[in-house]
């Protein structure tokens, strides 16, 4: 009996073996990342479409690589980085004197290379996929690979700047207005400096030089004699906010420019219900002027769009309120001096760095 086990321990063993030596090579390939031979279609300006295959060869810091197609030929890739993420380049096309870029990610999990093309003011993006050549064809010939969120902030601070539009918000008790009732949308502007302690969050602080219009229904108006308010008449909002934001797009759209976010802050707000415009005088409402240095609040939701690896247009939509009241000073609140409310349409510009 033992001589008849000990044939077969010996077939398993040479299997195992031989199974090992073939699968080898196949996990070295597999391990290489964003390395091997890559294919991707285009389309001609007559929309017929051609093959387009990039070549990339190396590990760590030291990348070559090659792009060539049925019209261009072979050109060598220049200024090429690689991270286990992401990828970017330039080449310069046979018979151009101006140079193209290309800024992309690697996804780990679908052994795919997407990205953009750009030259002067056009761009097209392109997805590639490892070429049949290549031993092992990436993470999926073997098994499914842990799912990797492709990184999205490849920096740790950013500046933004953003142009903001303010609609006002008014919350009329008994149908029964106030001042902080009669105000209208404005322009604002704002500018932040993020620190991503994590790749969807992110803390900030910001500074907004804002404020709200004045309706010019002047019998709306004439309802407060004694504070003579007019269309001129100017409620400032300038103030500063320590937030946070959690950005979602990492898991439920992996693949998209887009990364939308949730955001709140809480901040200071120097204010003052002016006379005629920014900068003038203050009205008075009980012989004090409506003017102070108050708590404010913000939540909102918005998306980046991302331009390029560091760089993204970011859109927003928020409320904020301003806790503008003060029931010593101005204790009819129903009818005089409250809280103000607003909502905020943002739209800017971030750069990492």
């Amino acid at each position: 009996m033992v001589q008849g086990i000990v044939p077969r321990v010996r077939s398993v063993l040479m299997i195992t073996a031989l199974g090992a030596a073939m699968l080898l090579p196949m996990i070295a390939s597999a391990a290489t990342g964003p390395s091997g031979t890559w294919i991707g279609m285009m389309k001609t300006a007559d929309g017929e479409d051609f093959e387009i295959r990039l070549m990339l060869d190396g590990m760590g810091t030291h990348w070559k690589g090659e792009l060539s197609d049925p019209f261009m030929g072979k050109v060598e890739l220049e200024n090429l980085k690689v991270t286990p993420t992401r990828i970017g380049f330039t080449y310069r096309p046979a018979n151009s004197p101006f140079p193209a870029n290309f800024s992309g990610s690697y996804l780990a999990a679908k052994d795919r290379i997407t990205g953009t093309f750009s030259m002067r003011g056009t761009s097209r993006f392109v997805k590639f996929d490892r070429s049949p050549e290549d031993l092992g064809g990436g993470p999926a010939a073997l098994a499914e690979p842990a799912a990797e969120v492709r990184l999205r902030h490849d920096y740790r601070f950013a500046v933004t700047g953003r142009f903001s539009w303010w609609p006002s918000l008014h919350l009329v008790k008994d149908e029964v207005e106030n001042m902080n009732n009669l105000t209208e949308a404005a322009g604002n502007v704002d500018g932040a400096v993020k620190w991503f302690v994590l790749d969807g969050f992110a803390l900030y602080g910001r500074y907004y030089r804002g404020g709200q219009n004045m309706t010019d229904d002047q019998a709306r108006l004439d309802r407060f004699p004694e504070q003579h308010l007019g269309a001129d008449t100017y409620l400032k909002l300038d103030g500063w906010e320590i937030g946070a934001t959690g950005y979602l797009g990492g898991k439920i759209m992996p693949e998209s420019r887009f990364n939308p976010y949730l955001t709140a802050a809480g901040g200071k707000t120097s204010w003052a219900l002016t006379s005629a415009g920014r900068g003038t005088d203050p009205v008075e409402l009980n012989r004090l002027p409506l003017e102070g240095s108050d708590p404010s609040i913000m939540f909102g939701i918005g998306t980046e769009y991302e331009l390029s690896r560091r760089m993204v247009l970011e859109f927003e939509w928020a409320w904020r309120y301003f806790m503008t009241q003060d029931d010593i000073k101005w204790p009819e609140t129903d009818t005089t001096w409250t809280n103000t409310h607003a909502w905020c349409l943002s739209a800017g510009l971030t750069y990492g760095f």
